[in-house]
């Protein structure tokens, strides 16, 4: 019963590691560049912030299911608090290899948090006064530079969570 569990834990982080990953791919590579070729700039500006809106939900959802899958898939591999809270556990190859994963799912958690505390104060900063033309540029030079960031920094995860799953030839 023990290994059932872990495959369903395991399908389920990976899961949403896929609704995150390629929620961001397909924005990145294929909507975004296909809208911003429309003729229409708000009605494209609309679109991204409703596709961005539901994105959200279930970004979120998708980042607190890795967490606690995560945590399930490491308990249930045998690793208990008492070990994960151990300076040796950090100081072994896996240890330390899951460390630089979790550093760079927090740089995730954080981007995706400014980009959405900043989109949603401009929401309502916009519905007080439109922006002009040269902040609406700004202000998507801003969100898509936090965009590739946050993709950038799950790509990584996904490069550690390989390490962790398959080992890591680096830290031996």
């Amino acid at each position: 019963m023990h290994h059932s569990w872990y495959v369903i834990i395991t399908f389920l982080h990976v899961s949403a590691a896929l609704l995150w990953v390629g929620g961001m791919l397909f924005m990145s590579l294929i909507l975004i560049p296909a809208l911003r070729g429309q003729r229409d700039p708000h009605l494209t500006a609309r679109l991204i912030q409703a596709v961005g809106r539901l994105y959200r939900r279930w970004g979120w959802g998708a980042l607190i299911l890795l967490l606690l899958t995560g945590y399930g898939a490491l308990r249930l591999r045998g690793f208990s608090n008492a070990i994960l809270t151990s300076a040796a556990f950090w100081r072994a190859p896996f240890g330390r290899t899951l460390a630089w994963k979790l550093f760079f799912f927090v740089g995730v958690v954080a981007f995706s948090l400014i980009h959405d505390l900043s989109s949603a104060q401009q929401l309502e900063r916009d519905s007080e006064a439109p922006p002009s033309e040269e902040e609406r540029g700004r202000r998507r030079k801003i969100a898509s530079w936090l965009g590739r960031i946050t993709l950038i920094l799950s790509l990584i995860i996904v490069f550690f969570g390989v390490l962790l799953a398959r080992g890591n030839p680096w830290m031996r």
